[in-house]
Order: C-alpha cells, then structure tokens, then sequence
C-alpha cells in the first residue's frame, strides 16, 4: 500500500504553547497597530518561477504581475530580495490565511504561486525577525536609531556591516523568541523555540 510522507489528519497540542512565561515574538509577526493592519498590509503572491518557498519576516522584492503568467487581480508578485536595491519589504504572517502548514512542516509556508501578506519599508509597521546569534543581546540599552543590517543569505537581522537596514530597532527579545527554521534538503520548515528575536519598525 502507497503511503504519503505526511499524515494529514494527525491532530497534536500545538507544541510550545503552554509555557510559564508569554514574553518574546514571533518571527513574521505585526506588534499591534490597527492603522497597519487597516491601510499598510499588503498582499501578494510567491512568484510562480519560485523554487523555495517563502514565510514571515522574508526580505521581498514586490513586481507587477507579468501578462500571460499572472492575472492583474493577484496586484503584487513576491520573489525574496537579494540586495538592499531590490528590497522592497517584508513577509507577515498577519492574516496570510493561505500558507499552509503540515504535521512535518509546522511553520506556516507560501509555495510558489501562493498568497502571503507584506508591508513595504517606510509604512511605520513594527514586526518581529529572526535576529543573528548575539545580536539581539548587544542591542539591547542602544538608542533605537542604532544601526543595523540585513543577511540576505540567511534572512535575518545582523551586526551593521557595510549599509544599514532602513529600520529602527524598537524591541529586542532574548532566548524567549520563536522563529522558523528552514531545512532546503527536507522542504520542511518548523519553528525553533527559545530564540532571540528583534522587533524592528520599517
């Protein structure tokens, strides 16, 4: 009998929800701020060339659709940006109710052609992302104007180096954060408890 590599109906606690402590972020998450979450999210599609896919608090380019291969309706196309000249914003989770998540695969995931909402820099949205090892601590007491840089490699916050992310750094978590952590060979991607995290404003 043929079996599939996942089991779709598995029903488990959510893992990591019963803790003493509630303080940290999570990675790809807005802080509250209704004035984003009314006029500043934005929502788009992985594009369909895409070949990993793409979950909160990714560093995007955004493009029009292209005739023939996108339909107008889907308004913004998303491939992960690779430079500060193609960055355009970032991945949310917020109300991105089209990823999708598996018992193997438990961070929320858009595959190419998929909706996953964003919020483009200079919008004033405050969100959470994965922060390099040690940086999340050494922020932590600086001015929130302090400056910062972003690995486009690994898609996370890290120690200014060379040009500064457009951002202020206004929350820093340590060792209570969650983040996602991605296995290419795998396809999985799952949520890593116990991280730092910082919440930056773009």
């Amino acid at each position: 009998m043929a079996n599939i590599s996942f089991n779709p109906v598995q029903v488990t606690n959510a893992a990591g929800t019963f803790r003493v402590s509630s303080t940290g972020g999570v990675q790809g998450t807005l802080a509250d701020d209704p004035v984003v979450l009314a006029g500043k999210l934005r929502s788009g599609i992985l594009s369909p060339s895409a070949t990993s896919p793409i979950w909160g608090g990714i560093g995007v380019t955004v493009s029009l659709p292209t005739a023939g291969t996108e339909a107008n309706e889907v308004g913004a196309v998303l491939t992960a940006a690779s430079a500060y000249s193609n960055l355009i914003g970032f991945t949310v989770y917020n109300q991105s109710t089209a990823t999708v998540q598996t018992p193997n695969s438990t961070a929320p995931v858009a595959a190419a052609g998929m909706s996953i909402n964003f919020v483009e820099l200079g919008s004033g949205a405050r969100f959470w992302v994965k922060s390099a090892s040690g940086l999340a601590a050494s922020l932590e007491g600086g001015a929130i104007n302090q400056q910062v840089s972003w690995d486009f490699t690994n898609q996370q916050l890290i120690t200014f180096s060379t040009t500064a992310l457009a951002c202020k750094v206004v929350g820093v978590n340590v060792g209570g954060s969650q983040i996602v952590s991605y296995n290419s060979g795998t396809g999985y991607a799952t949520w890593s408890y116990g991280q730092d995290a910082v919440l930056i404003e773009i």
